[in-house]
C-alpha cells in the first residue's frame, strides 16, 4: 500500500507560488499515478494533483492504537527522507512516526531505504493536557481533540463540566500568553476561573480560640 504523505509542497494555482499543502486525500490510479487532493495552507485553494510514482520500499512498520500494537509491512517511496514526528496516511489512518531504527539503533531522522523498524501511533486525534487553576486548586485533566483545533489565549473553554479562560499555552520549545497554537503544537495548556471574585467558592474560615 502506498504511504502518502501528510504535507507537501505543491504549485498553488491560486498563489501562483510553491507552498505547503496539506493533503486531503489520496489514492493510487494504476501502478504509477498519484493521485492526489490537496489543500494549500497559505490561501486554502483546493485542488488535484497527479504524480509520478517513485519505485517502493517495504518496511516493517509498527502501528500503535492506544494500549494495542500491528505489525505490518508497508511499502514507501523511495525517497522518502523519515524523522520523528513526521507525519503520513496509511490507508484512512493518519499516522505520526515515534521511532526509527536503523542498523540495531534508534535515530532521529533517515532515508527510506536505512530503516529496518518504523514506530508509528495513530494521530487521528491528539492528546491535550490542561491545568486548571479552580478555587484555589490546580486540577490537571487530558482531552483528545482534532490535531487541527485551534486554541486562543484569553478564549474561554469547557472541559470536563467546568469553562477555564486559556491563560497560557506551553508548546515545544516555548510558552505564549498571546495569539492562538495548533493542538498538534502543544504540550499543555493552563486555564484560569473566568468566573467574578464574587461567583467563586470562597475558603473556609479557620475557627480561633
Amino acid at each position: 500500500m502506498e504511504q502518502i504523505p501528510q504535507s507537501m509542497h505543491a504549485e498553488c494555482p491560486d498563489c501562483d507560488d510553491e507552498t505547503l499543502h496539506k493533503t486531503l486525500k489520496g489514492r493510487m490510479r494504476g501502478k504509477k499515478k498519484l493521485e492526489m487532493l490537496l489543500k494549500c495552507t497559505k490561501c486554502g485553494k483546493v485542488h488535484q494533483e497527479v504524480l509520478e510514482a517513485i519505485s517502493q520500499v517495504p518496511v516493517r512498520m509498527i502501528i500503535s492504537r492506544g494500549d494495542k500494537s500491528e505489525k505490518i509491512r508497508a511499502e514507501f517511496s523511495a525517497d522518502w527522507e523519515l524523522a520523528i514526528g513526521d507525519e503520513f496516511m496509511h490507508e484512512d489512518e493518519r499516522l505520526q512516526i515515534s521511532g526509527i531504527e536503523v542498523d540495531g539503533q534508534r535515530v532521529e531522522n533517515a532515508s527510506i531505504s536505512q530503516v529496518k523498524t518504523l514506530w508509528t501511533i495513530n494521530f487521528d486525534m491528539a492528546k491535550v493536557k490542561i491545568s486548571i487553576n479552580r478555587d484555589g486548586k490546580t486540577k490537571s485533566l487530558e482531552i483528545e481533540v482534532d490535531p487541527e483545533e485551534v486554541f486562543e489565549v484569553e478564549s474561554i473553554i469547557e472541559v470536563d463540566g467546568m469553562k477555564a479562560k486559556i491563560h497560557s499555552i506551553k508548546l515545544t520549545n516555548r510558552s505564549t500568553r498571546r495569539g492562538t497554537a495548533v493542538a498538534r503544537d502543544i504540550k499543555r495548556i493552563y486555564c484560569t476561573d473566568p468566573r467574578p471574585p464574587s461567583q467563586r467558592k470562597s475558603k473556609p474560615r479557620k475557627p480561633r480560640f
